[in-house]
């Protein structure tokens, strides 16, 4: 793991472009309902909507604090009761940091009874069998609708650093029919911080705070749609 940008450092390279996305403040619930407190403070209410996120360690922060990723930006954004599932290293097939693939992930999300997913294919799973990959992509999702029925899906594209369009096409593309095959809803993200100065963390691959400022203003756009 590479050791943490310190945010002074982080806020530095942001560019004028991003300077608008740090007025994303507030307080979200990440990483199994811890609170963090970033800017003005105010807690979600009971009545607020439950999201969790099912992904890797683009969406856990990784190089971040966990209220530096771009879930905890849109949840504090949003006022949404925020448990951020992911794990670095995990897929659908790829196993994480904590020995588990997406499906643990998964799990929590239908015990936590969300009302709204979002589940990210992932670069873990390159160089996996594609017909396993899309298999357990499929059993993801269908588990989802099933258990939670009157959540709402959101699939997305993987988000990578280093990895390209034409490699993560196949994963994506699985992802999508597996979402859209329950009615849910695509967002294609792009790739708002790859190869963008001061936006990637010095491995390649993660986004730096500015960067995963870029992914939140991306998915909020998306979901104002």
């Amino acid at each position: 793991m590479l050791a943490r940008r310190p945010l002074a450092a982080a806020a530095t390279a942001i560019s004028a472009a991003l300077l608008a996305l740090a007025a994303l403040s507030g307080c979200a619930v990440t990483n199994g309902g811890a609170a963090d407190a970033v800017g003005a403070a105010s807690t979600p209410t009971a009545a607020a909507e439950r999201v969790a996120i099912v992904g890797d360690s683009i969406e856990s922060g990784l190089g971040l604090e966990p209220s530096e990723a771009w879930p905890a930006l849109v949840a504090q954004s949003r006022g949404w009761r925020l448990d951020n599932l992911s794990v670095p290293g995990a897929g659908f097939v790829a196993q994480g940091s904590d020995g588990h693939d997406f499906s643990a992930q998964v799990d929590t999300a239908i015990a936590a009874k969300a009302q709204l997913v979002l589940i990210g294919a992932s670069d873990n799973d390159l160089g996996q069998d594609l017909a396993e990959v899309a298999g357990a992509m499929k059993s993801a999702v269908d588990r989802l609708h099933s258990d939670l029925p009157d959540a709402r899906i959101v699939g997305f594209n993987a988000l990578s650093g280093a990895a390209s369009d034409d490699d993560l096409a196949p994963v994506d593309s699985a992802l999508q029919q597996a979402v859209e095959e329950v009615g849910g809803d695509w967002f294609d993200l792009g790739q708002p911080y790859r190869g963008v100065a001061g936006l990637v963390q010095d491995d390649g691959e993660h986004p730096t705070l500015p960067g995963q400022q870029a992914i939140a203003a991306v998915v909020e756009s998306k979901l104002d749609v």
